[in-house]
């Protein structure tokens, strides 16, 4: 008998907690592409990718004609990542606080605010997450697109 109360008392703490769960997630919909580039497309299809060349760098491309804007951001590069010959990440590198804050403002007026966590922000779907990062020291940061869904 205490074995069914618990499991009944425990599935209505769930019950109640999903709808505040739930709430962590973006209600916009996430990006499918970046700059063209389809989140979970196959590496056979995109063009105008090169292989990065520096050791521990598998299975990561960048662009000899990459924008290095990225809306009123000054970026200084841009990688995209590939597992089982599918783009699940793409990565962002930037200099400055300036950068950062126009990095953020863009992403909060396309998503809304976001949540912030130490020196990391971002945003968060049940596949898909943006993650904004500023090292004060360095003076630099990163921004990341992450496809967490099913590569299959």
């Amino acid at each position: 008998m205490k074995l069914i109360q618990t499991l009944i008392l425990t599935l209505l703490l769930t019950a109640l907690a999903a709808p505040v769960l739930a709430q962590d997630f973006v209600a916009k919909a996430h990006p499918k592409a970046f700059r063209g580039y389809e989140f979970g497309g196959e590496f056979s299809s995109m063009e105008g990718l090169s292989p990065v060349v520096e050791a521990g760098f598998k299975d990561t491309f960048f662009r000899q004609d990459e924008d290095l804007m990225f809306g009123e951001a000054k970026i200084k590069s841009v990688a995209y990542y590939f597992r089982e010959g599918k783009l699940y990440r793409v990565g962002i590198a930037y200099e400055g606080r300036v950068n950062q804050f126009f990095l953020k403002d863009m992403l909060m007026q396309t998503y809304g605010p976001g949540r912030g966590v130490g020196t990391r922000y971002g945003w968060m779907w049940e596949d898909f997450s943006i993650d904004l990062t500023y090292d004060t020291e360095k003076k630099n940061g990163a921004l990341y697109y992450t496809f967490e869904g099913s590569l299959k």
